[in-house]
Formats: C-alpha cells, structure tokens, sequence
C-alpha cells in the first residue's frame, strides 16, 4: 500500500549521521501491545455503549486543599504536598477472617515473602484477611492466565486485562457478573467503589454483565522521558522536531557513548517504547478509523506503513538494543536499562517518573533535570503526534464465579475492594501508599512523607498493591505531571469501535496477536522485507480480521 508519508531521512543499514551530530545511544521501556483489536496490555478504551442494567452511581471523591483539578477530563486531580490531616473511611475490619487469593500483575520483581513482610502483615491486620498472591509479569500474563484457567482452581480475585482469552473467559462464566449487585445506588453500600468514574465501569462492562472494580489509569497513561544531557552532548540541545530526527538522536545516543565507555542505547524494548513512540509520531489510528459506514483497522493505514518503515530504519541503523525482541516481554530487564542510566528514551506511567521514591522517580531526581519530559513530534515535523484515548481501565480486578456464589463471600470480597479504593486522602489509600507511621516512612516538619533509612516499600509492596488503589499524582511536580499529561489527553483520539464487543475478535484475537509478531517483530529486526506487510495484512483479513470488521459495522449502523 502506497502512503503519503515522507521516508525517515536516516540511512538504509548505514550508520546515519546527524546533521547536528554523527554519534550515538539510546533507552526504551513499557511493554506495549500490538495493534490486533484488543490486545493483552491495552488499556481499555473509553465509550462503552452496552449495558444490562444502569451503570452504578458516581459520587466524586472528596478534594482536599492545595489540590491541582485539571481542566482536560481524564487527568487526575494532583496534589504538590501530602494533604494534612487523613480521614478513616472505613471504620470497621471488612474481612471475617481465613484467606482470600489473589492472581496480579506485575512489572518489576516479586514481593518480599510475607514472613519478613511489614507492609504485607499490616494490610492482612487491617483486612481481616491473609491476602495470597499468584504475582505474574505482564510480559508472562497470557500464558499464566491460560494455565490457570485450565486447571479449574481460579484464585477469588483475578486481574484481568482486556485480551481475547480474558475475554473468553468471562464468556464461558468463569467469573462473577456484578452488575445486578453494584448497579445504580446498590453501590453506595460500598462508598468507595462509588467514587469510579462511570465511564470506568462502562469499560468494565462486556455483553451487558459488569465484571468487576477497574484498574484506574489516566485517560493517556503515559510520559515520555529522554536523556536531555546525552542529547545536547551529542549536538541536540532541543527535543527532536520530527520523526526523521528522532531517529537521529536515537542512533547518536547508541553509537555516541555520551557515558563514556559504559555501553547505551536509544531504544531497548520491542514492542513497547519503539511502538509507543512510531504510532504516536505517524498518527497510527487507534484500533480503526470509521467513514462513510466502513471501517478501516490500523494495519490498513498509510500511517502504520510508514511508522513501520521508520521503525525497521531505525533498527537497522542501530537505534534499537539487539535483544531488543527478547526485552519487549522481559519487564525487569528493560526497567533496569532506565534505572542502571543506560538508555536514552523511555516511556512509562506519569506517575512513575513523578514519585520521588519510585525506581524511575530516584533516577528522575539523580539526574537531576537531565532525564526529561517530552512529548513527541509529528512525524514531518507540522503535525502534532496523535496517541491512543482510554476510559482510564487498564484492566479489571474480578471475583471468580465459583467465590461469588457464597453471597456472604461476594460482600466480604466487596469490602475489601471497598477498603482498598480508599480516596485520597484517607488512612486506607496512605497505609497502601507509604505504610504504617514508622515502617518506611515518618512524617517531616512540613508533613511530607521521610523515608526511613534502610528500607525498602517498593520491594515489600510488589504486585500485592496493584490495581485497586485510585489513581492519585501527590508529588512535588504535580503541577508539571498534570501539564504534560494535559497535553498529552488533547493529542489522543478514541476508537471508533470502543465498547463494542465482537466473537470473531474473542475467538480470533490471539491468533491475530501472534500474527503482529510473526510478521511486523520480524520485519523490524529484518528477517522479513517490509513488502512482507502486505502478506501480513492479508493474512490478518483472512484469520479473522474481515469477520472482525464486519461484526463492528453492523453494531456501528445499528448504533
């Protein structure tokens, strides 16, 4: 397919020179997901138009002084300072005792085992449960999942992301549909789950069943960091104009050893960063465009075309680490290239770069400066860079249908989610974030949380915190995190088929999924010539991609 796109100006397999610089180095992070629909690691998108019963009712949490309220919805309301004074918003130990199982997420290394444990200890104590944790990297997830699911033993509570075997899943009724139980007012027996977005529960909402309490993510999730020190050591004193100069500092920062003989790279993960970062500069649409009552996907597009193009340019150029393909799914170490200092662009949660004691915040505040925000060019350099707009679901924490058929367990289960989405501000979201008064943290003149010396939240924490907290951006940049992100919800775009559901696309998905890798991994690392992408389109049609289509423009006339 023919695109009108300019080529990226960086040479074919050649080291390319800068027009400002001829050396180079680079960095990557997040394991994003293909473009095949619905995707293992999306987060879910906005708009879901299906619905059973009415959504449960929305009740705004409480706002505290000092508060930064954005103007763009999505973006999280921000603090610069912890708010003074904490308010309990559950008075009673929601557990009635014994365990409760628990299969999460994951991105970094497992939780300290709970008998060395304080943080862990302390959120059994105030559940009234032992909280077990299955943790998984969400580079393993799929398979992990899948295992699970046929060995029968569903844990009560499992993260579900929005991929085709998840989906799956709930159809064949292996977990609880909570829509008859939390819809409308119902949901204010549990105050807490009240202040979710309604939108938030509609991406929760598959075949007219509510499937559990969401994972809460901004709108946009993500920030884009680079080396600014390496760039304008390497004769870039400005964040790059355009696709073509992206490209050029991302081979400058592997090849112009701006850390002297320590070894770095532009890009290190695929997908991911390399992915993130082509779509957004090409405008990749997300998931479809619609016109004139047709839809076209994304791998149709001229714009994927060309941010592939650039991609296997950039590959070949050096711009990219050669294990580039293993690291997209090995989460700690692509995350460790970004704490070790040896990557020179990166792409992860806002929040993530904004926490002073997060593993990316500490190098945030190290570098002092030096790694910063920047939100990517177009692809010729007038264009603005277009990226993917969600409901702000990055996944949902479901009941097992097998627990929630003990009525008595269903609540128990409920209170505890109730418990753990405390607001900000209160003693439940506190202890989740920095634990109890004198464990990790104490409380500085100025009421800002001190961590204590020698230890380590983050490592006690693990995946067992995931996913049920609310979302909440209290650092001393949040002003600056809130602006970025601002920007960043402005230049996204929703998907046309949001909401809707599709069988082919829950029966096909996964194969669709590992079609993107036998074709578009292997085109970027060359095994495969870019005419291959026609093949590949091809072949996406005929396994399911055409029926796809269809079942989403018979709901889109019918809408």
């Amino acid at each position: 397919m023919s695109n009108s796109f300019r080529s990226p100006r960086f040479g074919d397999g050649a080291p390319m020179m800068s027009r400002r610089a001829a050396l180079g180095l680079g960095f990557g992070a997040l394991a994003g997901a293909a473009l095949t629909g619905c995707a293992s690691g999306d987060a879910r998108p906005s708009g879901v138009r299906k619905a059973a019963v009415p959504p449960p009712t929305y009740v705004a949490p409480p706002v505290y002084p000092g508060a930064i309220v954005p103007e763009v919805a999505g973006v999280p309301t921000a603090y610069p300072s912890m708010p003074k004074k904490l308010a309990r918003t559950v008075t009673e130990i929601p557990g009635r005792g014994g365990t409760v199982r628990h299969f999460h997420l994951t991105w970094g290394p497992p939780a300290t085992p709970l008998a060395d444990n304080r943080w862990w200890k302390g959120l059994n104590e105030r559940l009234g449960v032992e909280v077990q944790v299955t943790e998984v990297s969400a580079g393993n997830y799929d398979a992990k999942f899948a295992t699970m699911l046929a060995g029968g033993d569903l844990p009560d509570v499992v993260q579900l992301t929005f991929s085709a075997g998840c989906l799956k899943a709930i159809k064949q009724g292996a977990f609880a549909d909570l829509s008859q139980t939390l819809s409308g007012d119902k949901v204010l027996e549990y105050p807490n789950l009240a202040n979710v977005r309604t939108e938030q529960w509609k991406a929760c909402t598959i075949n007219g069943g509510l499937w559990g309490v969401p994972i809460d993510v901004p709108a946009e999730l993500l920030e884009f960091r680079y080396r600014k020190d390496w760039a304008e050591k390497l004769g870039f004193p400005d964040p790059p104009a355009d696709a073509a100069e992206t490209a050029e500092l991302l081979v400058a920062m592997t090849k112009g050893n701006p850390e002297g003989s320590r070894k770095t790279w532009g890009l290190t993960a695929f997908p991911g960063m390399a992915l993130d970062l082509s779509y957004g500069m090409f405008g990749v649409p997300n998931n479809w465009t619609y016109e004139g009552g047709k839809l076209t996907h994304a791998i149709e597009s001229p714009q994927f075309e060309a941010a592939i193009d650039w991609l296997v340019k950039l590959w070949k150029s050096g711009g990219m680490h050669p294990d580039a393909l293993a690291l997209g799914s090995q989460t700690d170490r692509y995350r460790a290239f970004v704490v070790q200092q040896q990557v020179g662009m990166a792409v992860d949660s806002a929040a993530n770069f904004h926490r002073p004691y997060s593993q990316y915040g500490k190098v945030v505040a190290e570098l002092d400066g030096a790694f910063a925000a920047f939100i990517p060019p177009g692809h010729d350099g007038t264009s603005k860079a277009v990226f993917r707009k969600t409901a702000g679901v990055y996944g949902i924490n479901a009941i097992s249908a097998k627990a929630a058929q003990d009525k008595d367990r269903l609540a128990e289960l409920l209170r505890l989610f109730n418990w753990r989405r405390g607001p900000v501000g209160s003693e439940e979201w506190y202890y989740q974030g920095w634990g109890a008064e004198g464990d990790y943290y104490t409380r500085g003149a100025d009421g800002e949380p001190v961590q204590v010396e020698g230890t380590n939240l983050d490592a006690d924490k693990g995946a067992v915190a995931y996913g049920l907290t609310p979302q909440s951006w209290v650092f001393p940049t949040a002003e600056d995190c809130v602006e970025t992100n601002s920007q960043m919800v402005r230049q996204s775009v929703a998907s046309p088929v949001e909401g809707l559901q599709s069988d082919a696309q829950d029966a096909r998905g996964a194969q669709l999924e590992q079609l993107f890798a036998t074709y578009i991994n292997q085109i970027v690392v060359g095994s495969r010539p870019m005419s291959d992408i026609e093949q590949y389109r091809k072949a996406w049609r005929s396994q399911g991609g055409d029926q796809i289509r269809r079942e989403f423009e018979a709901q889109l006339k019918g809408s």
